[in-house]
């Protein structure tokens, strides 16, 4: 059952039409739960042929928060695996297309095997490895059911109840586990990564290893009638033992007034050895509230001035996130212009320096798998992980596209199809489910987001290669190029990084 848009739904006649991947199912109203019954909801539906024309059948609004045409946002953080990790998840999201396919995906196989192991269940554990499946570690190499058994049953892991963290690097998995504290030696654990071979949905080499610089923990007090919550604390560059103790200080001020409980939080400091930074000590933070991630970045002309702005930026996005919950509890109505923001601080984002053309480089490249979402949700997440852009893959058209924060509202661009525009008037949804109650065939719904603007760019996007992209970065005053790789056809991004040169956003 593949995901979709309500383009447009006519009451007076019951018929309605489905936007998927650009193209254009029909539906009537006999086929739409009376929930999907508007423009802009996006919904599961089943395709059926009908006199040799495909309909879309079994239009359901997708399960979920915030889908309710009632509600000022869409989407939320679910695909969002850590507060590091760029993009979604490979599977936060449903893909039916993929069918008995996505149980031997290398991410889910690691995964499963990694929490049958947390658990305790060993024998689980045991079953997703390969026959001659080898485990590396410590100099040693294990093989055989009755080795790995005895490696896995002495392991601090066993049991531990720990939840894993799952990324991707080159053709392996890597699960890792955080150093959790303790007061003795039977609670405290130290930090692991599992390195993970996988092939035809089997574990077929592991590398069990103990990175050397695993993030220091330490504890705050958490909220009212809550335990104390861990803080995992990470230092770049040249940051003092008293920057770090002030910085957590501020950070467990933040964490003692939350109203919901913080399950972790994490803390970063680096202070950037460029003399030519005028702002060089950059603070970040990022809490997981009751399963909600919210960020905050700044930059400061010292760690402490840094620590102090952090802690207003996560106040701002924590009361961002409260009223966002309130409204979506009480509102009558649809969102006012201006509401979203209101009471929200800009970011004060770190400057760039100006470096020569001619110095120059292309020092980071960055892939992952972006998710299918409208412009709401990617405005959504984009706000909600204190981005300046998003790369996503617009539902309606089935193409890469970009949005990106304006200051009074967003811009959006996509890739156009080959030989087309950027997108057909016929294959845009509307912005907002709640901007148009009913758009007929004839009708359009006004460009909003939360009440804000969205300037959508009309003009289709450039087929560059990424020298070329770098060429028109230079000579433009532009912060970042959105372009169609001349190579693969997919949407990229260039940017200019802080230091001056250039990073490079590519879909995996």
């Amino acid at each position: 059952m593949p995901d979709g848009v309500v383009q447009w739904f006519d009451g007076s006649t019951g018929e309605a039409a489905v936007l998927r991947g650009g193209r254009v199912f029909p539906a009537s109203l006999g086929d739409i739960d009376p929930a999907a019954r508007h423009a802009g909801a996006r919904v599961h539906f089943d395709i059926a042929r009908d006199g040799g024309v495909e309909r879309a059948v079994g239009v359901i609004l997708r399960s979920g928060t915030h889908v309710s045409r009632r509600q000022h946002r869409f989407g939320t953080l679910t695909g969002a695996r850590g507060p590091d990790d760029k993009g979604s998840a490979p599977f936060a999201t449903p893909h039916p297309e993929l069918g008995r396919d996505l149980a031997v995906h290398p991410f889910e196989v690691a995964r499963s095997w990694a929490r049958a192991l947390t658990a305790g269940d060993l024998p689980s554990a045991l079953a997703f490895y390969a026959p001659g499946a080898v485990v590396h570690a410590d100099g040693v190499s294990y093989t055989g059911r009755s080795h790995l058994q005895a490696y896995w049953e002495a392991s601090p892991l066993l049991g531990s109840g720990r939840v894993p963290r799952v990324a991707g690097d080159g053709d392996t998995v890597v699960v890792g586990w955080e150093r959790v504290p303790g007061a003795g030696a039977t609670t405290a654990m130290p930090a692991m990564e599992v390195r993970c071979r996988v092939e035809h949905g089997q574990v077929v080499e592991q590398q069990a290893v103990t990175p050397a610089e695993a993030p220091p923990v330490a504890e705050v007090a958490g909220p009212p009638g809550s335990g104390p919550v861990p803080v995992a604390v990470v230092t770049r560059g040249e940051v003092g033992a008293a920057e770090v103790e002030y910085g957590q200080q501020r950070l467990g001020q933040v964490v003692a007034q939350v109203g919901s409980p913080v399950l972790f939080a994490r803390l970063k400091l680096t202070r950037a050895a460029d003399p030519a930074r005028e702002r060089p000590a950059v603070a970040e933070g990022s809490l997981d509230v009751n399963g909600d991630l919210v960020r905050a970045h700044v930059a400061a002309h010292d760690m402490r001035e840094a620590a102090d702005l952090l802690e207003r930026r996560l106040r701002d996005q924590l009361a961002h996130r409260a009223a966002h919950r309130d409204a979506r509890r009480h509102d009558t109505g649809l969102a006012q212009p201006g509401e979203w923001r209101h009471g929200d601080l800009p970011t004060r984002r770190p400057e760039w320096f100006d470096r020569p053309v001619e110095e120059r480089r292309l020092v980071r490249h960055k892939a992952f798998v972006v998710d299918e979402l409208t412009a709401e949700e990617a405005a959504f997440d984009m706000e909600q992980l204190d981005y300046d852009f998003l790369l996503f893959r617009d539902l309606a058209t089935g193409h890469d596209a970009l949005i990106a924060a304006t200051g009074d509202g967003y811009r959006l661009a996509r890739v156009a199809p080959p030989g087309g525009e950027a997108a057909s008037p016929a294959a845009r949804e509307p912005a907002t489910p709640g901007a148009a109650a009913l758009a007929g065939p004839g009708g359009a719904a006004p460009q909003l987001i939360g009440g804000l603007p969205v300037i959508e760019v009309p003009d289709a996007t450039p087929v560059l290669r990424v020298d070329e992209a770098i060429e028109r970065l230079d000579v433009g005053a532009d912060r970042l190029v959105f372009f169609a790789n001349a190579s693969t056809g997919r949407g990229n991004v260039l940017y200019r990084r802080y230091d001056g040169h250039y990073g490079l956003i590519t879909p995996d």
